[in-house]
């Protein structure tokens, strides 16, 4: 009698693994298509690194995006960064480190209005203006980045299809926040 009972419940359990074997797959690449949805990328986005997603010089890294595009190359600035890649001070003057290329660059971002001559309007009341901050204006409306985050033609869409990066809209207080947890505050919202 005993041994009836347990051929309905094996089949059951049968049945129910050969479902998982058919759906499961399924399931994971829906779930991977609403992770990666596309996003547009443009000047004023913040890129949010996702945990073991992207190369080692962007790990924990938030950027703010200056220049996007998949036909031209896309660059924006480091804004969580307060040391050299090789864990070195900043110069005087340099308030954050921009990225892991050309070091030798200064970009200013600033809330100042009207912004000066030249700069380069973003979203939420920021611009920016190759150089060095202006000596009048305060460190807490104007901040010097050394160096830029860049990227090829089409590279940054590789990573964010690979899901390295969260894509969200920059707002002026994600610049002038503490950089120590800047990182931590977005990627929190994400996990």
């Amino acid at each position: 009698m005993r041994h009836l009972a347990r051929r309905p419940l094996g089949w059951m359990l049968f049945l129910l693994a050969l479902s998982m074997l058919l759906f499961f797959p399924r399931l994971i690449d829906a779930l991977k298509a609403l992770e990666h949805e596309p996003v547009e990328l443009k000047s004023g986005s913040l890129l949010v690194a996702r945990p073991g997603r992207v190369s080692g010089a962007f790990d924990e890294t938030v950027v703010l995006l200056l220049d996007a595009g998949a036909a031209r190359s896309t660059w924006g600035l480091v804004l969580n960064r307060v040391r050299t890649q090789e864990d070195q001070p900043l110069p005087v003057g340099v308030d954050r480190w921009g990225g892991p290329v050309r070091a030798e660059h200064r970009i200013t971002l600033t809330l100042r209005s009207p912004p000066p001559e030249g700069a380069h309007p973003l979203p939420g009341g920021l611009s920016w203006y190759e150089g060095s901050r202006e000596p009048h204006l305060p460190v807490g409306s104007s901040l010097t980045f050394e160096g830029l985050a860049a990227w090829a033609p089409g590279q940054l869409e590789e990573e964010l299809a690979r899901g390295g990066w969260w894509v969200m809209e920059g707002r002026a207080t994600d610049v002038f926040s503490a950089p120590g947890s800047l990182w931590v505050e977005h990627a929190a919202r994400h996990l």
